[in-house]
């Protein structure tokens, strides 16, 4: 391909967009700047981008953001993060929801070019593998005839391939993917797929896409383990010249270093909040002594001073203890006793703690239960769902208001359902609430204190019960949180 690779530049610092121009378009790229994410989507909606140099943390629209719009309107535009070493967790994040890779402020200039030639390199073998794909495409069976015209191509590619056809046979394969799988000897084709890997999941979502279930312009991406290699599954159809569905396409890639990371960040916040939480209880109790007088008497603002320290060590201890319910939620250890529990006496008890809190802000707080069957639970685990999210419904709801809590069964289910009439949250936030530390900006509940993490902990909960969460919202008008759990049937 003789055209110029178009490198899109987006950073709100000028000194580090001009030092990319001019480094890269003395390499032979072409490069377009930006400085910030609104004015970038303006250009990729007029130009052939081949690669986007991201930066974070930008005004206007941040570089999470752009990322998710990128993700979706421009799937194959490889986008490499621009990041200070600050945010170097939120950037391996940002791999793992599409990211090519990143690069980290000030750059390692031998680095930051070897990134961008391998960004382009599979940019260009893209390219060609969907122009080759786009003409051999007749038949998948035929292209066991043409492999010879795709093996260079795909042979370079460090992500597994594994193409399948309608009997789900592999009919095309590279060498990384066998060394993803763990195999050392030759496979030929076309052999069942379950010889080369046997995962369920991914035999379930393949059979899903030959029957038809997933639509033509979607794939479903998983996680699986093959050996002792964890891998991301991106499985899609593969259509026939007749548009129907002729096998399936699966591209298998390495995940156990962005995991290794993951771990790595977790076991640190989970040391840390341990390390704290001892001293502070510590220096709370020593508070305590003071403010009981048992240390000699205080004057008024000494007592009041106090007791705003001991405010402020509630809130850090608050905050320590939500970073380790997370913790163990990701870890599969925050549920540990489930027994037969009954739902509806849970919500009673919960809204007779919370009416005269509610009281006092002038909420109307009401409940109703019909139809319930006992839930696999563990008590205290859907005592803290309802604590949260009836007491952020009181927080969130003006004077005047009202919060209802209702519970309803339907066959294996129960439907229980926390709505208020409160400030409501803007589409723009919905999808982000459930997402550790985020919290909803309004001007009216600024005075409203939390970690962000509460809501992450419901949902964390809830589906640790093998229940989903979902919310529907309206600005100005209220929030509706709902919540399947299965019943005990029998």
């Amino acid at each position: 391909m003789n055209e110029k690779t178009k490198i899109l530049v987006v950073d709100d610092e000028r000194v580090v967009r001009d030092g990319c121009h001019r480094v890269l378009t003395g390499k032979g790229y072409e490069v377009l700047t930006a400085e910030n994410g609104r004015q970038a989507l303006d250009l990729l909606a007029g130009e052939v981008i081949d690669m986007i140099l991201l930066d974070l943390k930008m005004p206007v629209m941040s570089g999470e953001e752009m990322l998710g719009i990128t993700t979706e309107k421009y799937p194959n535009i490889p986008v490499i993060i621009i990041t200070g070493h600050g945010t170097v967790d939120t950037a391996v994040e940002c791999m793992k929801n599409g990211a090519y890779d990143f690069i980290t402020k000030p750059f390692q200039m031998d680095q930051f070019l070897l990134t961008i030639t391998r960004a382009a390199e599979k940019r260009k073998l893209e390219q060609r593998a969907r122009q080759f794909e786009e003409e051999n495409i007749r038949n998948l069976y035929d292209l066991n005839l043409e492999k010879s015209r795709l093996k260079t191509i795909i042979n370079r590619m460090a992500n597994g391939v594994m193409v399948t056809n309608r009997n789900l046979e592999v009919v095309l394969h590279n060498p990384a993917l066998m060394r993803l799988a763990e195999i050392s000897s030759e496979v030929e084709n076309p052999a069942p797929v379950t010889e080369i890997i046997d995962d369920k999941s991914l035999i379930k979502t393949l059979e899903q896409i030959q029957s038809g279930e997933i639509p033509d312009n979607e794939s479903i991406s998983q996680e699986i383990q093959v050996g002792k290699n964890i891998l991301r599954a991106i499985s899609a159809p593969a259509l026939g010249p007749d548009k129907n569905v002729a096998g399936t396409v699966t591209v298998l890639e390495d995940i156990a270093a962005f995991k290794q990371l993951d771990q790595m960040k977790s076991d640190f916040v989970n040391m840390v909040a341990h390390e704290l939480r001892s001293p502070l209880v510590s220096i709370r109790q020593l508070n305590s002594v003071l403010v009981e007088g048992l240390a000699g008497p205080l004057e008024e603002k000494q007592q009041d001073f106090v007791n705003r320290g001991m405010n402020k060590i509630d809130g850090l201890l608050e905050l320590i203890n939500d970073l380790l319910d997370v913790a163990k939620i990701e870890a599969g250890k925050y549920v540990q006793r489930q027994v037969p529990t009954d739902i509806g006496k849970i919500i009673e008890e919960t809204v007779a703690l919370m009416e005269e809190r509610a009281k006092e802000k002038g909420i109307d707080l009401t409940y109703s239960c019909n139809d319930l069957k006992p839930v696999q639970a563990d008590p205290k685990n859907i005592e803290e769902i309802f604590n949260n999210l009836i007491s952020n419904a009181i927080n969130y709801s003006p004077e005047g208001g009202r919060v209802t809590v209702t519970a309803q069964g339907f066959g294996e289910n129960m439907e229980i359902r926390v709505e208020d009439t409160g400030v409501g949250i803007s589409p723009e936030e919905l999808p982000k609430i459930f997402d550790k530390f985020y919290r909803v900006k309004h001007p009216k509940t600024r005075e409203v204190v939390g970690t962000g993490l509460g809501l992450a902990i419901v949902k964390g909960v809830v589906e640790a019960h093998h229940g989903t969460i979902d919310v529907e919202s309206v600005v100005d008008k209220g929030t509706t949180f709902r919540i399947l759990l299965p019943v005990i049937t029998q």
